[in-house]
């Protein structure tokens, strides 16, 4: 009975670090998913569940799965650095330093995938570092306007054809756009943004 009440009643939101780092990844993984498998299926048509059932193609998949996701994860901490931003501080080299940590430790509840097991996601981390200083001195950014990263990476990555991926880049950064604009209401409902700014504070703090 107490978990059928649990089920049903809301859940309360979160503010400390590993929520925040569990919600990301699963944000992450859901969306570099969700959006290459419905874009190659629909691309693919009646080919696709052949095509989904051939080794190299489905190699070729969890690559660009990945790749997505490793961007998409960067692209969650920015959303949420958006909607946090009059609560963190006002020094940008603060912030990025203290959204890097959060990084970092996003990837590193994930065990690294099978085609990076040479070298890790240390590629990924200098590319989101390099990003950081470019988001902090800007004001914030609407969702469909960071996303773009992930959609880009998710088409370089795609195994079809160049002419192909050129052909449907819009559409695929509108299908992305609005699989991000959807998750941020998730988001909200699974963090206290306000109280994770006032934990992600912190922990700026202490490392500047």
């Amino acid at each position: 009975m107490l978990d059928f009440i649990g089920s049903i009643l809301p859940k309360r939101r979160r503010s400390d670090w590993t929520a925040a780092v569990e919600t990301i990844r699963a944000g992450a993984a859901f969306l570099a998913q969700g959006s290459s498998y419905s874009y190659l299926r629909a691309r693919t048509l009646l080919a696709g569940p052949k095509l989904f059932q051939d080794e190299g193609f489905g190699f070729a998949l969890q690559i660009c799965k990945w790749e997505g996701f490793a961007v998409a994860a960067q692209d969650l901490i920015l959303i949420m650095e958006a909607e946090m931003r009059e609560n963190l501080p006002e020094d940008p080299v603060v912030r990025a330093t203290g959204l890097l940590q959060l990084y970092r430790d996003v990837l590193a509840s994930e065990a690294i995938p099978e085609h990076r097991k040479d070298r890790g996601w240390d590629e990924a981390i200098a590319e989101f570092e390099a990003r950081l200083p470019v988001f902090m001195e800007r004001a914030p950014l609407k969702p469909d306007a960071i996303c773009t990263a992930t959609a880009l990476r998710l088409l370089d990555h795609a195994p079809i054809t160049d002419d192909v991926r050129e052909a449907d880049k819009i559409m695929v950064l509108n299908n992305v756009a609005f699989r991000f604009i959807d998750y941020q209401a998730t988001l909200r409902k699974r963090l206290d943004l306000v109280g994770f700014a006032r934990e992600l504070s912190g922990k700026m703090d202490v490392a500047a």
